[in-house]
């Protein structure tokens, strides 16, 4: 999935770099919020402090909060809990999830008939709008799985961009866009916002991945030493 989302994200700088070579009168403008980009055909200047600070401090705080939780993932679902976010565990959830093209884990806000039907089955009201929700299976908690949620769940919370209705939709048919026809029908704002959406999920695919190496070589130190062997740092 990782190396699928890196070639998305060359093609969307590929189609950026169309945007560069149109005339030097054209100006295209985008802005989501922490960070806004003006384009011409001569120079880029992209104004994104704000959002590299952010996601520096996004790394750090979900490492130290993780890693407090290793062994018990189930606290990871009570701070979301505790942070404002409902967390429905439910039986089947997956199958729910499946006809509105939704995952278990993290749910970003819906609306429309498909945040209708997801509001009638997980809390029982009538609402064309749902909030941002933890929906799992009643199963024991994978700690990387979790924290590959957690992740994005903390960005969404911090503000970081990709997260707009819009830009989740486009990011669940991703897949389509690797076409160059059909990717080229997006708009500037649209291939920002979408690349947005790549970034945050590969934030956390690397955050978990980075996690599971320093976990495993950690268990597999303390296993050697608990051996009587050498154990190399």
């Amino acid at each position: 999935m990782r190396k699928f989302l890196r070639i998305i994200l060359n093609q969307i700088f590929k189609m950026q770099q169309k945007v560069y070579e149109l005339p030097k009168n054209n100006l295209y403008s985008y802005s989501n919020g922490t960070s806004s980009s003006h384009i011409t055909s001569f120079a880029t200047m992209s104004l994104d402090a704000k959002k590299q600070k952010k996601t520096q401090l996004l790394r750090e705080k979900v490492k130290q909060i993780v890693k407090k939780n290793i062994k018990t993932p189930e606290k990871l679902l009570e701070y979301v809990e505790k942070s404002g976010t409902k967390v429905v565990k439910i039986p089947y959830a997956d199958k729910i999830l499946s006809y509105v093209n939704e995952q278990e884990g993290f749910i970003t806000p819906r609306s429309g008939f498909e945040a209708l039907y997801l509001n009638l089955v997980l809390n029982r009201k009538i609402s064309f709008k749902t909030p941002e929700m933890f929906v799992l299976r009643d199963l024991p908690v994978n700690i990387y799985v979790m924290s590959h949620q957690f992740h994005k769940w903390y960005a969404y919370k911090m503000g970081l961009p990709g997260y707009d209705e819009a830009s989740q939709e486009k990011f669940k048919r991703v897949f389509e866009f690797s076409d160059s026809k059909k990717a080229q029908e997006l708009s500037y704002g649209e291939i920002m916002a979408l690349k947005e959406a790549v970034r945050r999920d590969m934030e956390a695919i690397d955050f978990v991945l980075e996690l599971s190496k320093e976990h495993e070589g950690s268990k597999k130190t303390l296993d050697k030493i608990k051996n009587g062997e050498k154990a190399t740092l």
